[in-house]
């Protein structure tokens, strides 16, 4: 341990996720099979969709990525934990245009899903062993791409593979049209 930093302690959320279509007011909460994840395995997980790489599947399910989702699960504040100690969200993947809310505060807003982000979370996390909910809304990478490309008509949007407007996206082009949690979070 180098002289002067700081100990820390990582509690790790992966446990009772639960997702649904956003804006969907009829919609109920589903849960996570897995975690990290991302919507298509949930959905398949759930019967609402077959497996994208499995014959012309693929042609079936574009509908997903034109949709927000919505995550959220509940975590408790880690015990003993006080003013004096700092509490930081950390987030290693989030797919790519999410808003973070943590017990109904947006505490983070993302456009690029290859930047890990952390959240000094200290003032918000209910106090001693209080519950706490984390909620995580991804917005659709391609009506977004879509929006920015007419917003910009005087660029050329070179594309040889697919639509064009996921060239104005900070998203992994291997797997354009999905959203989820890539990576750890704690």
């Amino acid at each position: 341990m180098v002289q002067g930093a700081a100990r820390r302690a990582i509690f790790p959320i992966d446990q009772k996720w639960e997702f649904k279509q956003a804006n969907d007011e009829g919609g109920r909460f589903l849960p996570v099979a897995q975690f990290p994840t991302n919507i298509h395995l949930d959905l398949m997980q759930h019967g609402i969709i077959e497996d994208p790489f499995v014959g012309k599947n693929e042609d079936k399910v574009q509908w997903v990525g034109e949709k927000a989702w919505v995550y959220r699960t509940t975590f408790p504040t880690p015990l003993g934990l006080n003013t004096a100690i700092k509490a930081v969200l950390a987030f290693d993947g989030l797919d790519t245009y999410a808003t973070v809310n943590l017990n109904g505060k947006t505490i983070l807003m993302t456009e690029n899903m290859f930047v890990p982000e952390r959240v000094d979370v200290t003032e918000i996390l209910e106090p001693r062993n209080g519950e706490n909910t984390l909620e995580i809304t991804f917005e659709s990478a391609f009506e977004i791409g879509k929006r920015f490309q007419e917003r910009h008509p005087e660029h050329i949007w070179g594309c040889w593979n697919g639509d064009p407007s996921r060239c104005a996206v900070r998203k992994a082009q291997y797997h354009y049209v999905r959203g989820g949690i890539g990576g750890q979070c704690s």
